[in-house]
């Protein structure tokens, strides 16, 4: 065999074996890739997961160690200060620390710092409850992104000697903030007390009623006589303060007597409103024009008139009588609360015929506090008013004009129910409906510290001369 013959053979008998040793070598197929990348996947993702919250883990202890470096820092510069300073800015107790603001840790994380400096009560069995013993401080550190608290510190901080007879002269005032008609405490309520004898720096406190409704103030300082008064002022979203209780009243001006120890209550409610539909006899909208007036002996009258084309009026106020008279979101009168409400009477009358509706007693709202409104529907009656009179009511007590009393009258062929406020002579005046033939009216009346005078009644008609005198006395 030729040089060439031999070469042929071998690289034929090379092929084939290459050919041969291919088909028992087959490589990966799709499947097996895809499971490869599935079973790797299913391996990393806890381990990724590990590394990650690894990365958050080591990152919150940063901001925590950083955290608590801070706040001891801050209680730090709190117990620097003297003791009259310990307290928040308008707070109670009340000082120089800023009760909240914006910082930056070490890792350039932004935090809330929170300061809450409050009384303690811890006297000694003989010593005089004072109710401020020291102080408690806290400082609180929080993630500003999501108010997540990083770190909190505590200290108590006592003054380095004993007030002035051991704080025996100091005035407390304590008050309970509730509604007044559910007689619920009011958790959350701001009270402030300004006044009092301070000048320099001038007292400013202002503190919030716990989950009992209760605010104390404790540590006033007092003035001989009681004067300068401290003066309380309360709010909370929603409420007003029950008119009652706003000065003039009792629990708004408190004396700064010394060793005085005030409580009392505050009470507050949710202003509603009352929708009176007018209609005539037959019970269809009357619509050409009325005046519809609110009277109770407790919020003094509102009136309204009614434009023609119009048939309602809403109250949503009234003018408070309680000597002063002052205008106040419409109180609840419901049945049951405290202090108990007067009924409110809604009398209405035409602008051209003469028509009158009797007075209807109403209940305002219809379901405190959840539903702050309620509607009333008044006719007219059938017949109209022959005239119209006016009835001047006098009201004396031991034989001087009395001012500012309240005086409700009632009667007349249509039953109204009107209310007045004596002015300065001590009269009453009131436009009232007649007819031909004598009807009687009632006036009562009561003066501003609640004394009673007896009823007094006229027979009216058509024929009697206009004004009538009524005189009522309060022994």
């Amino acid at each position: 065999m030729s040089a060439e013959g031999r070469i042929g053979a071998a690289v034929g008998r090379a092929t084939t074996r290459i050919a041969r040793r291919l088909r028992h070598e087959a490589g990966f197929t799709l499947i097996e890739v895809l499971l490869a990348g599935v079973m790797l996947a299913i391996i990393s993702a806890p381990i990724s997961a590990i590394l990650s919250q690894g990365a958050v883990i080591a990152k919150l202890a940063r901001e925590r160690t950083g955290a608590s470096q801070l706040a001891q820092a801050q209680i730090e510069a709190v117990r620097a200060l003297a003791y009259y300073q310990v307290g928040t800015v308008g707070g109670n107790p009340s000082g120089t620390v800023v009760a909240s603001n914006s910082a930056l840790l070490p890792d350039g994380e932004p935090v809330t710092i929170t300061r809450t400096i409050t009384w303690v009560v811890d006297a000694i069995p003989t010593a005089y409850v004072t109710n401020a013993d020291y102080k408690k401080v806290v400082v609180t550190i929080k993630r500003t992104s999501d108010n997540h608290v990083l770190a909190t510190d505590t200290t108590l901080v006592a003054s380095a000697s004993a007030p002035p007879y051991h704080g025996s002269t100091w005035v407390q005032i304590k008050r309970t903030v509730i509604d007044a008609v559910t007689v619920l405490p009011l958790s959350g309520a701001s009270v402030n007390i300004t006044g009092g004898p301070d000048t320099n720096p001038s007292l400013n406190r202002t503190d919030t009623a716990d989950g009992a409704g209760v605010v104390l103030f404790p540590a006033l300082n007092s003035a001989a006589g009681g004067t300068p008064v401290y003066t309380l002022a309360t709010t909370l979203s929603g409420y007003n303060v029950f008119p009652d209780d706003i000065s003039p009243g009792a629990a708004s001006s408190i004396p700064s007597t010394p060793a005085l120890n005030s409580n009392g209550t505050i009470r507050m409610y949710k202003g509603t409103s009352l929708t009176v539909n007018v209609q005539n006899s037959s019970g269809t909208p009357w619509t050409t024009g009325a005046t519809v007036s609110l009277d109770s002996s407790r919020c003094g009258v509102a009136t309204l008139s009614i434009p023609n084309g119009q048939s309602s009026a809403t109250f949503t106020t009234c003018n408070y009588a309680t000597g002063a008279s002052y205008l106040v979101p419409l109180p609840p009168n419901v049945l049951g609360q405290s202090p108990l409400f007067d009924k409110y009477y809604v009398t209405a009358w035409s602008t051209t015929g003469n028509y009158w509706s009797a007075g209807t007693p109403v209940t305002v709202p219809s379901n405190y506090p959840t539903t702050l409104t309620q509607t009333l529907t008044v006719k007219y009656n059938a017949t109209a008013a022959g005239q119209t009179k006016v009835i001047n009511v006098t009201v004396k007590k031991g034989g001087s004009a009395d001012a500012n009393s309240r005086v409700e009258l009632t009667g007349g062929p249509f039953g109204v129910y009107l209310y007045g406020t004596t002015n300065g002579s001590g009269v009453a005046s009131f436009t009232v409906p007649v007819n031909g033939t004598g009807v009687t009216f009632t006036a009562n009346a009561m003066n501003t510290s609640g004394a009673k005078g007896s009823a007094t009644t006229a027979a009216i008609s058509t024929s009697t001369s206009s004004p009538i005198a009524l005189t009522v006395n309060i022994s």
